[in-house]
């Protein structure tokens, strides 16, 4: 069957399911006495006048459809009703599928921690983003973190890393792409020139510096470092990653807390 056809079908059946019985019977009754009454009474009219002195002649055109339209329009009614049902089922099936899948694909593409892309997601996107236009790369890296987890536990840690996440999403989304790469280590792409997201960083530098986190009644001091390259329309983000990286060792080896570029 045409799905066109199909389609006037299903949505035949569902308009007979949700009016009921009772209505689908009355429509299926009216228009075949109409007809046979019109039909016989005409006949009669022209060709046997005296059939209007027999009452059961003149009864016969409305009793007939009467009786036979029902039965014939039951068996009807019950396959257009399992029709509309049985689509019914099917599109809730479709939506919660659609649902599941939609979930499945968040979880492979989101950190479970911190509500982020994840690696794989930021480069899929990284990857789309640049085919249409240029963008700047920033890497980014949580200062000592590892003395975070070993005075404290990595349940602080992991809080940490949260509140962190929560900040850079607070600044930079949702104009920017942000990851979790891994660890402590984000990464963040911005259709912004180089010159904005540092200033934007050294400003997140500046609050976490002069207000330390309290996290789980600790105050924890944090800051930032992070290496910043600008990456052409087209460009390798693979490359990008390589170069940024390098911007970030050097903040590193320059004393924490800062933002390196080219």
């Amino acid at each position: 069957m045409p799905s066109s056809n199909r389609s006037v079908l299903i949505e035949k059946a569902r308009r007979v399911a949700k009016r009921g019985l009772f209505d689908y019977l009355w429509r299926s009754i009216a228009l075949p006495i109409m007809i046979s009454a019109a039909v016989c009474f005409g006949l009669y009219f022209f060709a046997f006048p005296e059939a209007f002195a027999h009452p059961l002649a003149v009864l016969l055109p409305i009793l007939a459809p009467l009786v036979i339209s029902p039965v014939l329009s039951w068996p009807h009614y019950r396959l257009l009703k399992a029709l509309a049902e049985e689509h019914d089922t099917l599109e809730r099936e479709v939506h919660r599928r659609r649902s599941l899948e939609h979930d499945l694909r968040l979880q492979a593409n989101t950190d479970t921690l911190t509500g982020l892309s994840n690696r794989r997601a930021f480069f899929e996107e990284g990857l789309r983003r640049l085919e249409f236009e240029s963008q700047t790369l920033v890497i980014i890296d949580l200062d000592f973190f590892k003395q975070v987890n070993d005075r404290y536990g990595h349940d602080i840690g992991d809080h940490v890393l949260v509140h962190i996440a929560r900040l850079l999403s607070d600044h930079f989304e949702p104009e920017a792409l942000l990851a979790r790469m891994g660890g402590e280590e984000f990464a963040l792409l911005s259709s912004l020139r180089e010159s904005d997201l540092i200033e934007q960083l050294q400003y997140l530098n500046s609050q976490l510096t002069d207000q330390s986190l309290v996290v789980l009644g600790r105050k924890i001091h944090t800051s930032l470092s992070a290496g910043v390259v600008s990456i052409a329309q087209s460009g390798s983000l693979q490359e990008g990653i390589i170069a940024a990286d390098t911007y970030l060792y050097k903040a590193k080896a320059n004393g924490r807390c800062q933002v390196q570029s080219a």
